[in-house]
């Protein structure tokens, strides 16, 4: 089948947004997502809000809102339920533009997962799935932030929604039909309580790939370094590359540079890095270094050598096992960092609480038989 014509209106004023919003507060559903830019910043720049309600297909320009109160009421109206697609970015764009994220929510991409597809499907997929209808993509990698957008991007953004709408009813009644709604309902309500969260900067070093291979005054480098990264790119709104990237933030906590001369013979490092940023660098490798060694992060356990290599087969085995008894995707049960951290902290003997990601609808499921099997595994 061939695309709908879609017809829409644009929102471009705070009187037609606030007057608009008044109708989404009546309404038990809208359908949501956004365009926007994130090629030179570490926050998105919101450049198109697109919704979808019962009377049609509204394009919000943010380039010509100053006041985003009325929206916000919308956002958090326990009774308009917000439907949005793969929509961890798009909640980047609501709590930069707004300072809040919308709730309750459904993502359809986390409900089709719940009826037995991958944890991947695209909107294009989906809306060829459900609807037998091939969208066209040509318009993925606009430029969003131009003024006035053709025609072509305007239809590609209003299909986002109008086709959102259309299908969610219909995926709803599945999870209805395979007792999996509620399932759903309780993850897309922590995936908003976790978005909420303030980061925690000061474990983002487990992020750091190879940081196993680090003795303790290593790690306390690399986690106070990682800590001041995530701290300085929020501040200054530029890539976490654009400072220091995961792997020079390694490179500096392996050679514990002491002053500018060894810091410039660190492989990658920049010039205008260490002229901007060298003093700070070199005081923060200094602070960690003479840090109490108390208070030094517990080495890594290496994920090639044992007991993390069997523990690791044995924990992705049982999560296959649930996976295929209740015909969900694995990576839905239990993501792959989560595991790493929870196995990380079995190991070290730090585990002694199901993670708050492992409650609600996993807690029975597999996170309960995930912790009784590091249990036995450690005994």
């Amino acid at each position: 089948m061939t695309e709908d014509t879609i017809e829409y209106r644009f929102i471009d004023s705070d009187s037609l947004l606030k007057e608009r919003c008044t109708h989404w507060l009546t309404c038990s559903v809208i359908a949501l997502d956004t365009e926007f830019i994130r090629v030179d910043t570490f926050y998105p720049k919101a450049a198109l809000i697109q919704i979808q309600d019962n009377q049609g297909c509204w394009l919000i320009d943010p380039l010509t809102i100053s006041d985003w109160e009325p929206f916000k009421q919308v956002l958090n109206a326990e009774q308009t339920l917000k439907v949005l697609h793969a929509c961890s970015e798009d909640l980047d764009v609501f709590t930069k533009l707004t300072g809040t994220l919308p709730k309750p929510m459904m993502d359809t991409q986390v409900a089709l997962a719940f009826l037995g597809e991958t944890l991947s499907v695209g909107y294009q997929r989906m809306v060829e799935n459900w609807l037998d209808i091939s969208l066209q993509k040509e318009e993925t990698r606009s430029d969003w932030l131009q003024r006035p957008l053709t025609q072509s991007q305007c239809a590609y953004a209003a299909a986002d929604v109008f086709y959102l709408y259309k299908i969610w009813p219909k995926i709803e009644q599945k999870l209805q039909e395979q007792n999996r709604f509620d399932w759903c309902r309780q993850e897309c309500a922590q995936i908003i309580h976790l978005s909420a969260q303030a980061p925690d900067d000061e474990f983002y070093f487990l992020r750091v790939k190879q940081a196993w291979k680090l003795n303790q005054e290593q790690l306390a480098v690399l986690q106070v370094l990682a800590a001041w990264r995530e701290q300085e790119v929020r501040e200054r709104n530029i890539p976490r590359g654009r400072l220091v990237s995961d792997n020079l933030l390694w490179l500096i906590a392996l050679k514990l540079p002491a002053n500018r001369m060894e810091l410039s013979r660190i492989e990658g490092i920049r010039h205008s890095t260490i002229k901007k940023d060298g003093d700070d660098i070199l005081e923060l490798v200094d602070i960690a270094r003479n840090r109490a060694q108390a208070m030094w992060p517990t080495s890594l356990p290496s994920p090639i050598g044992h007991p993390y290599r069997d523990w690791s087969k044995a924990m992705k085995k049982k999560v296959r096992q649930v996976a295929e008894a209740h015909n969900l995707p694995p990576e839905l049960l239990v993501r792959k960092r989560q595991m790493e951290q929870v196995l990380n902290r079995a190991i070290r003997g730090e585990l002694n609480f199901i993670p708050e990601e492992w409650r609600g609808w996993r807690e029975n499921l597999v996170g309960q038989p995930l912790i009784d099997l590091l249990d036995k595994l450690r005994s």
